[in-house]
């Protein structure tokens, strides 16, 4: 069990298995810090209820909760997480200007770009009353020129900011969610590997077995 750290707020994450709060997840077990992990099951419709919105206005995950005030939205999430332990690999310590623009550039398109994109794949009638064909159609064009210069700058740079990062997990996330959507993977061998060579990392290891674990809490 983690000793706490006095100096480190108490934290307390809201996460569903598959959503992109498995990131903050792993950016938490790689920063080593102690939280507590609050499961919410959104295929009950539990972020809808008014005690979660209460924590979470929007109804989203990941929301955290540190020393009582609530944060939101993942990028923001990592680079809390990133300032409360600068050491722990999350991003390059003391980054260059140069290098805070990449930074901020990957979470934006990570969160921004493909976010959505792999939403209107996987889940399309969350963004359209009408016929979700259509929706998903246009996000499978936008993701496919979206992950073509993903696939590039991986070739390019081996990691997306030349050196291993939270924003690699984000990104894995985000091409795992389009693979399930049955997005056509064949054409982009470095991020279908990228899963792989995260694999070997403790932290990614350890967000595996939480989504298993979360997983058999909420029988799914």
């Amino acid at each position: 069990m983690r000793m706490k750290d006095v100096n480190m707020p108490n934290l307390s994450l809201y996460h569903f298995p598959g959503a992109c709060s498995q990131v903050t997840v792993c950016a938490l077990e790689q920063a080593g810090i102690p939280y507590t992990l609050n499961l919410v099951n959104l295929l009950q419709g539990e972020q809808s209820t008014p005690e979660y919105l209460a924590v979470s206005p929007l109804g989203k995950v990941p929301t955290m909760i540190a020393d009582g005030q609530s944060l939101t939205e993942n990028a923001a999430l990592l680079v809390y997480i990133n300032a409360l332990k600068p050491d722990a690999g999350l991003f390059p310590v003391n980054p260059s200007p140069l290098m805070l623009s990449s930074m901020q550039a990957g979470l934006s398109f990570c969160g921004g770009t493909l976010h959505p994109q792999v939403r209107g794949i996987l889940n399309p009638q969350r963004i359209t009353t009408g016929d979700g064909a259509p929706v998903r159609e246009m996000a499978t064009a936008l993701a496919k020129k979206a992950f073509a210069f993903a696939e590039y700058r991986l070739a390019e740079k081996t990691w997306w900011l030349g050196q291993e990062s939270i924003i690699d997990v984000y990104l894995n996330w985000a091409f795992t969610v389009a693979r399930n959507g049955g997005f056509d993977t064949a054409g982009y061998p470095l991020l279908s590997d990228l899963d792989k060579r995260l694999a070997v990392r403790p932290a990614f290891a350890r967000m595996l077995e939480i989504e298993a674990e979360s997983k058999a809490a909420l029988g799914l």
